[in-house]
C-alpha cells in the first residue's frame, strides 16, 4: 500500500536458531521477573531471578542484532527523480534481485526504472523486471551495491499463529534518511483470503496469505515480513482499515513467501506469469467437498477427475471447504503440476495433472498509460540475464572449470531397462562420447545424438549465438524443486524445452520433437553425484510422448582429458 492509495478492506517455521529460542526464553523470563518483583518475599539475591534477568537481556541483545542484520536489505522505493508514490522492498540475493508489491511499481512501467533508498543514506537506481498483477508481486534489480547486503528467503509452510515477526519498510515516508521503520508483532492468522480488485477481482488478490498484528501502514507495502531468524517469510501489502478513515485496526496481510517462490523464475526473467485455474469447481456437501462442475477438455478431467468426486487432498493440503480450496488454488502459477487425492464410490484415487491459465487482469490505467505486459528493453535484458545465470549455475554444478575445459571425451557404463521388454532383464549400457563429434547435429541426428549434443554444448560453454537463442518462458516444479523453463533452438538443434532447477542450475528435463517421427522425446534426469570434479545425472528416464520407454542407470563414469 502506497501512502497515496491504501487498499480498502473487503467488509515460522519454528526456527531452531539461537535467536528463536531466545525469543521464547525472553518472554518467559520477563513474566517470571514481573511476578518476582511483585512479591515482597522475593530475596534480592535470588539466583533464579538473576538468571531470568540474564535471559531477558540476552533476548533483547539478540533482537537488536537481528534488526541490524536485516535492515541493510530493506529498500525505500520511489519513482525515479521523485518522491511520489512510495513503498518498500527487499533485496533477496547477492545479484541484487528484490521483491516488492506490484501496486508499488505500477506507475514505473513506462521506462521500468525507479530509485531505492537504503540505510546507508544513498539512492540506487533499480530496474523493474517481472510482474504478478494478480498476486500483487513484482521483482526489481538494483546494481552497484555490496552483494552481501541481502536477506535470505525463509519457509512459510510451517508458520504457526503466535510466531513473532518483524516488519520493515517506509510507512508514511517517515524514513527521510532511508533507514527503515521496524515493527514487532505476531502472526495472528494463517491461510487468510483478501478479495481482489479490478478486472473481475483478478488484480491484487491475496490468497492463502499471512495475517499479522505487526504494524503495517501506508508505505510498508512491498516490504519484508521477517521471522526471528532474519528470513523473509512474506511480502507485506494490505491492511484492514476503519471504514470512515485510514485507521489501522491492527490487522495486516502479507503474501506468503512460499507462494512467491513459485513465481520467482518468471519474475527474474521479466515475465508476467498468470495464475492458475483448475478447470473444475467444488462445493460443500455436509462435511465433504464435492466436484460439481468440470470441463471435459480440462487436464483434470483427462487425468480422471469426475463430477461427484470428493476432493480430500490437493497438492499435499487437506481440503476442508470449498472456500479454502479456492484460496489455496490462488497460490499456483498457470500450468503448475499438482496432485489430487479423491474418493469415489468407496474407492480412493490419486490423480496428477497440470493447472490451466487464468487470464491476466486487464490494465486499469487511463489512456496513454504504459501497457504492463508489453515487451520492453529492460525486461528483454532481464530474460537474457536469467538465461546466462542458469547456464552459469549449470556449468558450476557440472564441474570445476579446469576439469570441464580439459575434457575431450566421456565413457559411461551402467544398466538399461526397456519398459516394454518386461520379460527381459536389464541390459548392460556402454556409452562413449567425444567432444569433437558430439555437437555435429543435422537433420539425420537421432534423439540420442541430440541429447548428447545438448550435454556437450553445456560442457563446452554455449556460444553467444546459442545463448541468444534461448529464453526463459515460465516456471515449473520437478520433484519439489522450483524450476525455470527455457526454450529455444540453438544452432542446428531442433526447438528444445529445458527445465533447470532455479537454485543450482541442474538440468532436470529436456524435450524436443523427433524430426523423423514427430513424436515428443523427453529425458528426465535425477541423482546427480559428483566424481573426479565432474557431475552427470546418474538416472535418465526416456519418454516417447507420455509413455516411459526406458530407464538408464549410470554407475561408472570415466573422463578423457
Amino acid at each position: 500500500m502506497t501512502p497515496r492509495e491504501a487498499m480498502p478492506h473487503r467488509s515460522t517455521r519454528r526456527s531452531g536458531s539461537r535467536r528463536a529460542r531466545l525469543g521464547a526464553l525472553g518472554l518467559a523470563a520477563l513474566a517470571f521477573f514481573s511476578t518476582r518483583m511483585a512479591s515482597a518475599e522475593a530475596p534480592e539475591d535470588d539466583l533464579e531471578l538473576t538468571r531470568a534477568i540474564t535471559r531477558v537481556r540476552a533476548y533483547e541483545h539478540a533482537r537488536i542484532k537481528l534488526i541490524e542484520q536485516c535492515r541493510p536489505a530493506v529498500a525505500c522505493m520511489f519513482e525515479k527523480g521523485s518522491r511520489a508514490g512510495g513503498g518498500s522492498g527487499v533485496v533477496i540475493d547477492a545479484d541484487g534481485y528484490g521483491l516488492t508489491n506490484f501496486h508499488v511499481i505500477a506507475g514505473m512501467l513506462g521506462d521500468h526504472v525507479g530509485e531505492a533508498g537504503f540505510e546507508d543514506g544513498r539512492l540506487y537506481e533499480y530496474d523493474v523486471l517481472g510482474i504478478d498483477p494478480t498476486g500483487d508481486v513484482a521483482m526489481f534489480r538494483v546494481s552497484d551495491r555490496n552483494p552481501k547486503l541481502y536477506a535470505p528467503l525463509g519457509d512459510s509452510s510451517s508458520l504457526r499463529v503466535g510466531d513473532f515477526t518483524l516488519a520493515m519498510g517506509n510507512p508514511f515516508l517517515l524514513a527521510e534518511d532511508y533507514v527503515p521503520t521496524v515493527t514487532l508483532g505476531i502472526i495472528s492468522g494463517l491461510h487468510r483470503y483478501q478479495a481482489g480488485a479490478g478486472d473481475g477481482g483478478r488484480a491484487l488478490r491475496y490468497t492463502d496469505c499471512i495475517q499479522v498484528d505487526t504494524s503495517i501502514n501506508p508505505g510498508n507495502s512491498g516490504g519484508p515480513l521477517f521471522d526471528m531468524a532474519g528470513r523473509v517469510i512474506g511480502i507485506n501489502g494490505r491492511v484492514s482499515i476503519e471504514e470512515r478513515g485510514r485507521v489501522n485496526v491492527g490487522v495486516g496481510y502479507a503474501i506468503s513467501i512460499d507462494q512467491i517462490k513459485r513465481f520467482i523464475p518468471a519474475l527474474r526473467a521479466g515475465l508476467a506469469l498468470p495464475h492458475a485455474t483448475a478447470g473444475f469447481t467444488v462445493r460443500d456437501r455436509g462435511s465433504r467437498v464435492i466436484v460439481d462442475q468440470i470441463l471435459d477438455d480440462a487436464p483434470a478431467y483427462r487425468a480422471g477427475l469426475r463430477l461427484g468426486d470428493e476432493l480430500r487432498v490437493f497438492d499435499g493440503r487437506e481440503i476442508i471447504s470449498a472456500n479454502q480450496f479456492g484460496s489455496y488454488l490462488g497460490v499456483f502459477p498457470a500450468k503448475w503440476p499438482v496432485t489430487a487425492h479423491v474418493a469415489r464410490n468407496g474407492t480412493e484415487l490419486d490423480l496428477s495433472f497440470r493447472l490451466e491459465d487464468m487470464p491476466l487482469p486487464k490494465p486499469t490505467s487511463g489512456p496513454g498509460a504504459a501497457d504492463p505486459y508489453a515487451a520492453h528493453p529492460v525486461t528483454d535484458k532481464a530474460n537474457r540475464d536469467a538465461v546466462d545465470r542458469l547456464l552459469r549455475l549449470h556449468r558450476e554444478l557440472t564441474g570445476d572449470e579446469a576439469v570441464l575445459d580439459k575434457i575431450v571425451g566421456l565413457r559411461m557404463s551402467g544398466l538399461r531397462t526397456v519398459v516394454d521388454a518386461r520379460s527381459m532383464p536389464a541390459s548392460s549400457l556402454e556409452i562413449e562420447e567425444r567432444r569433437s563429434t558430439a555437437q555435429r547435429i543435422n537433420e539425420k541426428s537421432t534423439p540420442a545424438d541430440i541429447e548428447r549434443g545438448v550435454r556437450w554444448m553445456f560442457i563446452g560453454r554455449p556460444t553467444f549465438a546459442e545463448r541468444e537463442s534461448l529464453r526463459v518462458t515460465g516456471a515449473d516444479e520437478v520433484d519439489g524443486r522450483i524450476c525455470a523453463v527455457v526454450r529455444g533452438a540453438p544452432a542446428d538443434f531442433p526447438k528444445l524445452t529445458m527445465v533447470f532447477d532455479d537454485n543450482d542450475g541442474r538440468l532436470l528435463r529436456l524435450s524436443f520433437s523427433d524430426r523423423l517421427t514427430g513424436s515428443v522425446i523427453r529425458y528426465e534426469y535425477a541423482q546427480f553425484d559428483k566424481k573426479d570434479g565432474f557431475r552427470v545425472a546418474g538416472v535418465r528416464k526416456i519418454y516417447f510422448g507420455d509413455r516411459l520407454y526406458a530407464t538408464e542407470i549410470i554407475n561408472r563414469i570415466e573422463l578423457d582429458g
